[in-house]
């Protein structure tokens, strides 16, 4: 078998032959391929199809096969797209050109230990630390995830990842608290709003500290998705950047928790009747405009820009526009609303609201033992 390039059309084939469960030998050839890897990897899908389930694959040419049937495993193509990123960023240098059953658990374990010892660089080559806890566990599991695939497939007959343990960074305690500290107290956001002086970036700030809603929840939002009648909002889709064409992309919400309809409290409603009302002066529109757009949506570069344009006028801690969801969070717990509720509001369950907010939550736990320690000496005076 080979793979050769033709000198007339400068595309690529492959050619070879097989031989049958007879005996009997058989020509192969296709062209009309781009590149060599192209041909290469199409050639080794099309003998692991003659040899059978239990043939050899590469993991390159496994990954190829998962990308052309991930729809068949619910996966979206924004997962797919960035899988395929740290894929071709930490895992393929390593493992592509290795046959998936060469694989093992002793061979995983050393790849953890060179993401650990991986240096991380910037765009122009400078080393600017290693990889956090998180990516490093993110490469795990995608390379698992290829190759839970390769069992489904007959081409594995178990998972090595499976027996080597997740990374845990002993300096991740001071990241978190770094994490933590992304919200708003209600004094800092109203310090914050005080310095945004154009109407419709008050909008946008005001809606995403009065719903918490993600970033691409609030860009794809679009006005048939509000009920002023019966002041709710639906949450039903979001919009993703990662996509095999330029451009953006509508997409379901994270999970089916996140598919959820939001009361709309009556300052949001004045605020977005207002916002409503100077948008059906626009030509052409129509319910389906984006709230905070037209007929594109508001960008994540741009609101970053003018989030921080108005943080550094108000003086006040920097915060992702991320950290609005957090603020809304911490303002409902403090505010001891029914877990249930925040939960159903921001599209969590109430186990992961407590997990992510477990910091809040500590602080409630100190104010009960305080008012159970008053209690008990006012018990005894």
């Amino acid at each position: 078998m080979s793979v050769n390039k033709d000198k007339k059309t400068g595309k690529w084939y492959y050619s070879g032959k097989y031989k049958d469960i007879t005996g009997k030998y058989h020509d192969y050839k296709k062209r009309g391929f781009s590149k060599k890897s192209e041909a290469k990897a199409a050639e080794e899908k099309f003998l692991s199809k003659i040899r059978g389930p239990m043939s050899r694959i590469t993991l390159d040419s496994l990954v190829e096969m998962y990308a052309e049937e991930y729809t068949a495993y619910n996966v979206k193509e924004s997962t797919l797209i960035g899988d395929e990123s740290y894929y071709h960023n930490h895992i393929q240098d390593v493992f592509g050109s290795r046959f998936v059953d060469e694989i093992e658990s002793s061979q995983v374990e050393q790849f953890k230990i060179h993401m650990i010892n991986k240096p991380k660089l910037d765009k122009q080559g400078n080393v600017t630390g290693r990889y956090a806890e998180q990516t490093i566990n993110h490469a795990l599991n995608v390379l698992s995830k290829y190759l839970s695939y390769a069992v489904k497939k007959g081409r594995l007959r178990y998972n090595p990842c499976t027996n080597v343990k997740k990374y845990r960074d002993t300096e991740k305690v001071i990241k978190k608290k770094s994490e933590e500290s992304n919200f708003w107290e209600q004094s800092e956001y109203e310090n914050f709003i005080k310095y945004v002086d154009s109407d419709y970036w008050k909008e946008v700030f005001e809606f995403m500290y009065g719903t918490g809603v993600r970033e691409g929840e609030l860009f794809a939002l679009t006005w048939d998705c509000i009920d002023f009648d019966n002041d709710k909002i639906t949450i039903a889709q979001s919009i993703t950047g990662k996509t095999r064409k330029k451009g953006i992309k509508i997409t379901t919400v994270k999970n089916k928790n996140s598919e959820r309809v939001i009361d709309m409290q009556n300052h949001l409603h004045i605020l977005l009747r207002k916002r409503y009302d100077y948008a059906q002066k626009q030509d052409g529109f129509s319910d389906s405009y984006f709230v905070f757009g037209d007929v594109r949506p508001l960008s994540r570069t741009t609101l970053a820009r003018y989030l921080d344009r108005y943080i550094e006028l108000a003086g006040v801690k920097r915060i992702t526009p991320h950290g609005f969801r957090h603020s809304h969070a911490s303002a409902l717990i403090v505010s001891k609303i029914d877990d249930t509720l925040i939960a159903e509001r921001l599209g969590h369950t109430v186990v992961e609201l407590r997990k992510t907010y477990a910091h809040i939550y500590a602080q409630q736990r100190n104010d009960l033992k305080l008012a159970l320690d008053i209690l008990y000496e006012n018990r005894h005076k």
